[in-house]
């Protein structure tokens, strides 16, 4: 559960961080009057689509884990 809540945070993190450097690159630096809603709305876009990405990606890992520990108490308990 915990790698499902970290990979979600980063990966908002790192999509609403993508936007406001893809919006900054596309406008070439200069600020217009759009500029910061531009960044709000695409960074909102990105970083709901990275927290859905970063909590399937550690919920994976996280269901990897639990089939791997049960798989070790499993090969355990048929060698007693």
């Amino acid at each position: 559960m915990s790698r499902s809540l970290i990979g979600a945070l980063a990966g908002a993190v790192m999509g609403f961080l993508l936007g406001c450097v893809g919006v900054g690159i596309v406008t070439g630096g200069e600020t217009a009057r759009d500029t910061g809603a531009i960044i709000l709305f695409l960074g909102s876009f990105l970083a709901g689509a990275g927290a859905i990405a970063g909590a399937v990606i550690g919920g994976v890992a996280d269901m990897r884990e639990h089939c791997k520990r049960k798989d070790q108490v499993s090969n355990r308990e048929a060698l007693k």
